[in-house]
Parts: structure tokens; sequence; C-alpha cells
């Protein structure tokens, strides 16, 4: 479903972006007068006016001349983590680029954004002490499980949290077994599943993490001992 949204009252302008943070990676996609596309980490924007993007790294000084240049228009994408999670969209123009004390590229503010839901299955918000290890044979007491918290779940995939300063910077996209303690009576339980993707908040790292299909029953008895209802 995709739902189209006007920009909402200066009153309301903090609300527009409230998923956008400085370092998040975007998506964006020139068509003129080549097709050509870029992930480049946001900088940060001014509400109504303007977004900044660090230039490409990949681009010198007259490559892609004829592409990222004042004027040229683009599609900006992103992904916003939450409940359902969603693809957001919007057309931009490159409004200027700048050399010093960095070449940065500064967009126009969108007038309309476009959103599209991924995830068929509601998730709930929670708070689930758990550990991700990247070997079947590990356990939940092993040594070297990355421990956090899922701070929302469903009986298809969930979204688990840890401080960056626990020595992992990324998981990268791949199987992984996260282990979880039944509620009922605190005996391990280990789930196959597989890394979606990764995102930076504040000092924390979210991954998105997707259970393997044939455990979904056991997920699904699991949130039904937490006394979890995702109807």
């Amino acid at each position: 479903m995709e739902i189209a949204q006007d920009l909402p009252a200066p009153s309301n302008k903090a609300k527009f972006f409230l998923d956008l943070l400085p370092g998040k990676i975007i998506d964006i996609q020139f068509t003129n007068p080549l097709s050509f596309r870029f992930k480049l980490p946001l900088i940060g924007y001014e509400t109504g006016k303007y977004l900044i993007l660090k230039y490409p790294k990949q681009a010198k000084l007259n490559e892609y001349s004829d592409i990222l240049k004042e004027g040229n228009g683009a599609i900006v994408r992103y992904i916003v983590e939450g409940e359902r999670g969603e693809c957001v969209a919007f057309a931009t123009t490159i409004l200027a680029i700048s050399v010093r004390p960095e070449k940065l590229l500064y967009l126009t503010y969108p007038k309309q954004i476009e959103s599209r839901q991924l995830r068929e299955v509601n998730r709930l918000q929670t708070h689930i002490p758990a550990k991700i290890s990247i070997k079947k044979d590990q356990d939940f007491n092993s040594e070297n499980l990355l421990q956090g918290v899922i701070i929302d779940i469903s009986a298809t995939g969930c979204r688990f949290t840890v401080h960056v300063n626990s020595g992992f910077l990324a998981l990268k996209k791949r199987q992984v077994f996260v282990h979880l303690l039944s509620p009922i009576d605190s005996t391990a339980v280990m789930i196959s599943a597989h890394v979606r993707n990764n995102q930076m908040q504040g000092n924390r790292l979210n991954v998105g993490i997707e259970f393997a299909e044939h455990e979904r029953d056991k997920m699904q008895a699991l949130l039904e001992a937490y006394a979890i209802d995702i109807n």
C-alpha cells in the first residue's frame, strides 16, 4: 500500500522526518541524462528548505559531471523501521554542490512523500533480552555471543538492538541464531534466522532479523508464552 502525504503545517514540522537522522544511508537515483544510483549518508537537513548528503566518494572531480549538477532531478528512497516497516520515497532536485570544507550535495526539501509498507505482519514493541550467534553449536551461555534486546517482534521477524561499544559495528546479511529464554521455565530456545538490515541510531545498532520459515510455529508458541498477541 502506498500513501502520499503533503508536508504538515509548521507546528508539526518536527514529525515529518522523525526517523530520518544524520548518518542514515539514503538511496538516490538519477534518471537524466543517465540512470545512476548512489547510496549516500545524510549529513542533515533544514525542514522545508533542503537536505544535505555527502558527495559520493567514487565520483571524482569530473566524473558524473553530467549527472551531479545543479538542477538535475532525482528520486530519494530510504527505509524506516518500526512496527510495520516502510520504504519512503520522494522527488527532489540538486540545489547546490559545496566544495569546502567538504564536498556535499544540497537537495530540495520534498513537497510530498510516498510510503510503502514492507511487512505483511504487524510487529509489537517489546523488551526481550536476547543473544545472537553465528554458529549453530553455540548455546545461550556460550562466550562471544552478541547480547542485546529485541525491541519489536512478530512470528516472522524482529528488531534486535545492541550498544555499539560492545565491539560490533555491523552484522553482515547472513544466517544467524537468536537465543532466548522461555518465560515459562527459563529454558534456552534457539531460533534460526537471517540478518536483513542494519541501522545506526544514536549509540545503538539496530538489526533487522527475519526468522526462518520452519521456525515460525516455534516462534508463535514462544510469543504466546510471553503473552504477546500480534493479531
